[in-house]
């Protein structure tokens, strides 16, 4: 079951994904006023679950700790992938920031005592150079055009934080319900990006909304679909081990790469990804390179 909800968190991030790069390509004038909108939908997120559950109580100090340092680590691993969306492609910058796993992992071995073997640590090499790969903006036809987009370290960066924000969540998972992790993630989530909630950026964002296309991405692609995959991906969490869970969560560069070129085909023009030959040969290898190793890093159990 486990597996199924990872899928379904991994297909509908992918859909945020290019929600977000559309948004912030055409109808946003910054990220500023993309946070601010992830303000007010973490305020209905944590009203809502207290309506609903009421105030969380069932968990120590250190739990709530653990839930709350998963927020602020997902809430500054997001904040940097929109950066990374604004600057380049979203197959990209989805794809960089999936280095996320091998830092889960590390830290399980640290902290949760699993084993790395030979393999898993083959598949970690195997990630570092599909992210070398993807982090080009074309094939170089010579070793001095080795040189990466603008945006790579911010979303190596985003890698960072995403992975300390999902072990975070998995030691605060073996402690307590998902119901009080969801709460007290949403509140560390919600410290990130509340400094954004200044006058201008609340103006920025009510002329934004008087668009009707604007307000329907904003409303199902960074409101609802968002609180699907985050539910699905902390159940997932909560019945599976968490390399394993990360392995199928870091399957959305796929979905983010099939749809973003079906997006750009003239027909639709939507995302504005390079489709040739050469430039989708290039993505789609380093994509497949850090699926199968982010996949190895839980497939194969030391």
């Amino acid at each position: 079951m486990w597996i199924i909800l990872a899928l379904v968190s991994a297909a509908i991030l992918g859909v945020v994904n290019l929600t977000d790069k559309r948004l912030l390509d055409h109808h946003l004038p910054g990220v500023s006023t993309l946070y601010l909108w992830i303000v007010l939908v973490l305020v209905v997120y944590i009203g809502g679950g207290v309506a609903v559950t009421g105030v969380p109580r069932d968990a120590a100090l250190g739990i709530i700790l653990a839930a709350l340092a998963s927020g602020i680590g997902l809430g500054l691993g997001y904040a940097l992938l929109f950066v990374g969306l604004k600057v380049d492609e979203a197959s990209r910058a989805v794809a960089i920031t999936q280095v996320y796993p091998i830092f889960v992992a590390l830290l399980a071995v640290l902290f949760l005592g699993e084993i790395l073997n030979v393999l898993q640590w083959a598949a970690i090499i195997l990630v570092a150079l599909g992210t070398m790969l993807v982090s080009l903006p074309g094939i170089p036809n010579r070793l001095a055009d080795l040189k990466p987009t603008g945006g790579v370290p911010i979303l190596l960066g985003s890698g960072l934080m995403l992975g300390l924000g999902f072990f975070a969540a998995k030691v605060a998972l073996e402690e307590t319900s998902l119901r009080t992790v969801f709460i007290y993630q949403q509140a560390g989530t919600l410290l990130v990006f509340l400094p954004f909630s200044h006058p201008g950026v609340w103006r920025q964002l009510f002329a934004a909304l008087r668009d009707r296309k604007t307000l329907f991405l904003m409303v199902v692609g960074e409101g609802i679909l968002p609180l699907i995959a985050l539910v699905a991906a902390l159940q997932a969490a909560s019945l599976g081990p968490i390399s394993l869970v990360s392995a199928f969560l870091a399957t959305t560069p796929l979905f983010v790469f099939v749809l973003a070129t079906l997006l750009s085909q003239s027909r639709w023009n939507l995302m504005g990804e390079a489709i040739t030959r050469r430039a989708l040969t290039l993505k789609f290898s380093a994509i497949v390179m850090i699926v199968i190793g982010v996949s190895a890093l839980g497939l194969f159990q030391g």
